[in-house]
């Protein structure tokens, strides 16, 4: 058994020093007689699963008369581990529109995470669009400002506001379609979470609904109008 060992003396300054050694070293004796390994396999670090999706996080298709969509597939890692992946979702290549594919995995901790592909059904070939650039807001004042970038050439944007609240975040990401329509993804900020909507385009301007989620805002729609800066 480990033993602990409590001691009070008045001594002098000179004596306590000595006494306080004696004291630690008697508790060394103790301590190497047994090791402490109160914690020994109750704790220990665990990560969340990695995963890898092959063929990336985003894919897109050129709509189709028929075809069946297959999925590229996902890996997951604890550490150097593998672990098992559950894949769920579904894509019509008919139906022009944007698609989640999610992944789920779970290490031997229980602790779990999800993994996303984003997969794009266009109107046709849309690689030379390319709405980037800076953008206003008109639904608010003072007027806010958004920057558009476009991070896959099929496609894909991120853009610094969604919202267009003066003095908000609501960062989000949308899919350009084709025939002047684009997918605003799902995303949250300082207001809360929206869901995905349609909206459209022009070579200057954009138009969406945010739909807000959360409350205080649960249900509200907001049609959201940004019109490009040209410099």
């Amino acid at each position: 058994m480990k033993r602990g060992i409590i001691a009070y003396c008045q001594f002098s300054y000179p004596e306590r020093i000595i006494s306080g050694l004696i004291i630690f070293a008697i508790i060394l004796l103790f301590s190497a007689c047994e090791e402490w390994n109160h914690t020994e396999g109750v704790s220990h670090v665990s990560q969340l699963p990695k995963f890898e999706l092959y063929g990336g996080e985003f894919v897109s298709y050129i709509v189709q008369d028929s075809g069946e969509y297959v999925d590229p597939g996902a890996v997951a890692f604890d550490g150097d581990k593998e672990l098992s992946v559950i894949t769920f979702g579904e894509v019509d290549l008919t139906v022009v529109g944007v698609y989640l594919i999610y992944y789920y995995s779970e290490n031997s901790d229980g602790l779990y995470a999800l993994g996303k592909r984003i997969v794009s059904v266009t109107h046709a070939e849309i690689s030379e669009n390319d709405l980037s650039g800076k953008y206003e807001g008109t639904l608010w004042s003072p007027l806010a400002e958004m920057t558009v970038t476009k991070i896959n050439e099929k496609g894909l944007y991120k853009c610094s506001e969604v919202f267009g609240y003066p003095g908000s975040e609501m960062k989000g990401m949308f899919v350009d379609i084709g025939n002047h329509e684009l997918v605003l993804l799902p995303g949250e900020g300082d207001f809360g979470n929206y869901s995905a909507s349609s909206g459209e385009y022009t070579l200057s301007s954009l138009v969406w609904t945010v739909r807000l989620i959360d409350e205080p805002y649960t249900g509200n729609n907001i049609n959201v109008s940004w019109s490009k800066i040209f410099e």
